[in-house]
């Protein structure tokens, strides 16, 4: 994980900056131009990863709005993901400020330059939007590109659109990252049954031989393979109301079919399985996306599921990796001082509902990234499992 920090010591800042600008005369070859950047910077907000890797000074403007004054990364640092996690630590200082509007400034595209081609892709890349090319603000030569994002709170939730019908063995960490640049606190959410596919859990019913006890299930209604399959992966018949099938897993999920199912199923006369270990998979892809990216990501597992007291269903997580799956406030005060006593935040479930927004079970967009939330941390699906013993609904 890339660590940002702030440095309050002008001298520091001052030396930071020159270490830096002096590494990059590509960008910083204006000797008057640099020596300012250099001077000015004492007096900002600067953000750096240290030992000297990059830094970004910040100044604010009016009440509302910001600007990235200058920023510089070691070349032999670029595209490791330091450039990201500086910019979302500035977003957060923002945030925190009541800023809306953080802006930046660059060399604009009318002046053929490859190394700010790659600047000015970088902040497109992390959520700049281009204004205008300014003449003259600079200098007749030098154009200005002005570009502004919005910073203040919320979140995003983006699909990951593109990505070819899922196989078993395939590098979802590779096609995620050929459609979308990830940073630093992102949370990646990928479907169960894209997961499911890759790591071969898919069962053909042909293969199937059902038991007495399926045939009896299944009925006239339904078909006895597929309840096979459902008994076969259930621990525990919860409600049967045939063809209906509650069951609890050897996950310890209490779900419709014990997660067996067939929509969107690779071939006909086919069923998909849940993952063997959701969190394991979660943690997998979160591995191998750091590897493809250097961003510290969260991964999350979801799966359409139904609820006591409530029609329809809404998808849940059931694998989580580098996320906080709950949220326990207990001892937090309210507005009026209550303090509260066991209210817990199903944080993940609340992501893995957002996602699924994007996805559409019809579309077929199995991946999404949310993007603004602060939910960095440590916790796994199974945390939100709760035990037989203490089901009340049970």
């Amino acid at each position: 994980m890339t660590q940002v920090v702030e440095i309050s010591d002008p001298a520091e800042r001052t030396r930071i900056a020159e270490a830096l600008l002096r590494d990059l005369p590509e960008w910083f070859g204006i000797e008057e131009s640099t020596r300012e950047y250099i001077e000015v910077a004492a007096t900002l907000p600067t953000l750096t990863v240290e030992p000297d890797l990059g830094f970004l000074c910040l100044k604010q403007h009016t009440p509302r709005a910001a600007e990235v004054y200058v920023m510089g990364v070691r070349r032999e640092q670029h595209r490791r993901g330091i450039g990201r996690a500086l910019v979302v630590e500035a977003e957060r200082w923002c945030r925190t400020r009541g800023i809306r509007y953080l802006q930046v400034k660059t060399l604009g595209p009318s002046r053929a330059n490859s190394g700010y081609d790659a600047t000015r892709a970088f902040y497109e890349a992390v959520g700049f939007v281009a204004l205008e090319e300014l003449h003259g603000l600079w200098s007749n030569d030098n154009p200005t590109l002005l570009l502004v994002k919005d910073v203040g709170p919320g979140f995003s939730v983006t699909p990951v659109e593109g990505l070819p019908e899922l196989q078993e063995g395939d590098d979802l960490a590779g096609l995620v990252v050929e459609r979308v640049e990830l940073t630093d606190g992102d949370v990646v959410v990928v479907a169960q049954k894209a997961v499911s596919k890759i790591e071969g859990q898919v069962v053909a019913l042909a293969d199937v031989e059902p038991s007495e006890q399926a045939r009896e299930l299944a009925g006239d209604e339904a078909d006895a393979r597929r309840i096979q399959v459902i008994l076969d992966e259930a621990v525990e018949l919860v409600r049967v109301r045939p063809p209906l099938i509650i069951a609890r897993t050897r996950h310890g999920f209490v779900c419709g079919s014990a997660g067996v199912d067939a929509s969107n199923a690779p071939e006909p006369e086919t069923v998909v399985l849940l993952p063997l270990d959701s969190d394991a998979s979660a943690a997998r892809l979160r591995e191998q996306l750091r590897e493809r990216t250097g961003a510290d990501v969260g991964v999350i597992v979801t799966d359409s599921s139904g609820r006591p007291w409530r029609a329809a269903t809404t998808d849940v997580a059931i694998g989580a990796a580098g996320v906080e799956v709950v949220r326990d406030l207990a001892g937090e005060r309210d507005q009026n001082g209550y303090e509260l006593q066991a209210t817990r935040i199903a944080l993940a479930d609340e992501i893995a509902g957002a996602a699924q927004l994007v996805f559409g079970k019809l579309d077929r967009v199995p991946v999404a990234v949310v993007r603004g939330l602060d939910v960095r941390g440590d916790g796994r699906g199974a945390d939100i499992v709760i035990p037989p013993e203490t089901d009340l609904f049970r």
